[in-house]
């Protein structure tokens, strides 16, 4: 039996999803009196509220600290309804076929079960009067809301409702009319065809189909056949679709009006942004495009406010990590770097940083290429080499502003390293990235940018190397033998890997059929001591640096994925593919 909820008439209980920060703390109180999570772990989670519009409880299950099937159950009692899994209980076919599938996804709701007079609704929002009201009058049924986490209602609702069937319904719709046309160059024809609704539907249902399956970027490719359409999705580039070389104008003009690029420009690159709408979040799209042989290619990049607000403990570092570089940013002067390859979550280790410092007793600055999330409390500033506005000059203004902490975006040059290591030097703790593919190889890049070993030494005070892993799909995850080779090549033996148990993702809906799910950085924090500055002021090679610095109890970066592949984190697969491993 379900509780039942009078609709109509009665008081209801304060809803945790549109109240106030007080009513959330008491959610979060309850939760730590139970002994289910901390105290620290709830402040973390009312940061990333403050900046965010979620509640607390999906805040906190977002963030890992307590799993969605403990804290429903709880949820759902303080608000007077019943809790239901949909991933454990999924919903009856005729009882989705009540409602839309618009209406579905407008009011966040999927109706499970019905009577002749009832039916149970799983809402991720069941005190949403004006949504029952909308469902009462569809199904003409008394509603019953039950409550679903957000994150079980996106599986089910991915899975009832894939968004690869709606775009190959609406490349299906523009065959029909369009069968017999040629490619065209851009032309009013091309941009009243861009604002239709088939091609609305199709770029729409596109991004809809890469926020289903939190992919970080879309490429539009054209070729000689059309074009091709992927989606980066845990750092791994998948095909979703392909679309016919004479619509290759019109997507390419609708891509660009919504990102406010010059429609009539197809030479030049061109960089542009727009927010897009999915599920009541709005999400900020980085675009750019740039001529290719067959036309011009864009690439979305995809910014999620959240993945930026996430605090240090979530990113993936060990305990040790997590203390050397929490020492290291709570310094008051120095330089501490990020470095690794484009995409290694450099940016969000930064803003997780920032995040730990932002508060009232901080001037801090960020001077960034471009800003890509806007943060309450940071002064940022955009690059603007067009008025003289570059990392170098920006960082001369900096240190007139009174900072306490300044980021730079990245260090590109020898002015802007010279810069930086100044206003290091001079008191302020500066935080930026850089292109190296280690720790210890980041003083290598700093000499080469023709900085004096001595002002190395004084100014570098650490550095995070890193790397993203995908991490398992905990829904499908079962225990397997990985091949000889594969071991191998990530430089375990039968004789030193036998004894370890290796995990994989065997797909599941919740993870689209891919076995993983998610990923998670894999770091190695170097500490700069009177040891290493020694090193650095003699120019010692790079590997007598990475002796050092182990022996100074630095984890490097094969032994980081190790540990994640030895507790079921990552696949020795992932690992091989992610970490350069240096075999003896």
């Amino acid at each position: 039996m379900t509780a039942t909820v009078a609709i109509s008439s009665g008081p209801r209980a304060p809803s945790p999803f549109k109240g106030h920060d007080a009513q959330h703390m008491l959610l979060g109180e309850y939760l730590v009196q139970r002994g289910l999570i901390t105290e620290l772990q709830v402040q973390q989670a009312m940061d990333v509220r403050l900046r965010s519009n979620t509640f607390i409880g999906q805040i906190l299950v977002d963030l890992g600290f307590i799993r969605a099937d403990v804290i429903g159950p709880i949820i759902a009692s303080r608000l007077g309804v019943s809790y239901v899994d949909l991933l454990q209980s999924p919903p009856d076919s005729e009882a989705i076929a009540l409602v839309r599938e618009d209406v579905l996804r407008a009011t966040r709701s999927i109706p499970i079960r019905f009577t002749d007079d009832t039916v149970e609704v799983a809402m991720v929002d069941p005190l949403d009067v004006a949504a029952i009201d909308r469902l009462t009058f569809l199904t003409a049924r008394r509603v019953i809301p039950l409550l679903t986490m957000a994150g079980e209602f996106q599986a089910i609702y991915n899975d009832l409702y894939d968004a690869q069937a709606r775009t190959t319904g609406a490349l299906h719709e523009l065959e029909a009319e369009t069968a017999e046309e040629e490619p065209v160059p851009v032309t009013r024809a091309v941009l009243a065809a861009a604002a239709e609704a088939p091609i609305v539907r199709l770029v729409d249902s596109i991004l809809e189909s890469a926020l289903a399956l939190n992919a970080s970027d879309l490429h539009f490719e054209p070729g000689e056949q059309g074009l091709r359409v992927r989606f980066r999705v845990d750092g791994v580039l998948i095909h979703h679709t392909n679309i016919p070389a004479n619509q290759i104008p019109a997507v390419t003009a609708r891509l660009k009006i919504l990102c406010a690029m010059d429609v009539t420009e197809n030479r030049r690159p061109q960089d542009g942004r727009m927010r897009f709408d999915h599920h009541g979040t709005a999400y900020d799209v980085r675009a750019s495009s740039v001529r290719t042989v067959y036309g011009e290619k864009v690439v979305l990049r995809i910014l999620d406010q959240a993945s930026v607000l996430v605090p240090l403990a979530r990113l993936g570092l060990l305990p040790e990590q997590q203390k050397r570089l929490d020492a290291l940013i709570l310094q008051p002067h120095g330089m501490v770097l990020v470095v690794g390859p484009t995409g290694s979550g450099k940016s969000t280790t930064l803003y997780s940083s920032l995040n730990l410092l932002n508060d009232a007793k901080r001037n801090i600055m960020t001077l960034e290429d471009p800003v890509e999330y806007n943060v309450a409390g940071l002064n940022q500033v955009q690059v603007n080499p067009k008025i003289g506005l570059t990392f170098a000059s920006g960082l001369r203004t900096f240190v007139r502003q009174d900072p306490d902490v300044i980021l730079v975006g990245e260090i590109r040059d020898q002015e802007t390293a010279e810069m930086a290591v100044q206003a290091s030097l001079t008191g302020h703790l500066l935080l930026s990235t850089l292109h190296t593919n280690s720790a210890v190889g980041t003083v290598t890049r700093l000499a080469n940018l023709g900085l004096d070993p001595f002002l190395i030494s004084q100014a570098l005070t650490g550095v995070v190397s890193q790397r993203l892993c995908a991490k398992i799909c905990s829904q499908c995850a079962t225990d397997y033998e990985p091949r000889p080779e594969v071991l191998e090549a990530i430089g375990l033996r039968p004789d030193n890997g036998g004894n370890m148990t290796f995990r994989r993702g065997t797909g599941c809906r919740a993870c689209h059929g891919r076995g993983v799910l998610g990923r998670i950085g894999v770091f190695e924090v170097l500490v700069v001591d009177e040891d290493i500055r020694r090193l650095i002021m003699r120019q010692a090679p790079e590997d007598e640096l990475q002796r050092a610095a182990e022996a100074n109890g630095m984890m490097s970066l094969r032994e980081a994925a190790l540990a994640s592949v030895r507790s079921g984190v990552t696949t020795p697969e992932e690992m091989g593919r992610v970490v350069l491993t240096k075999v003896a």
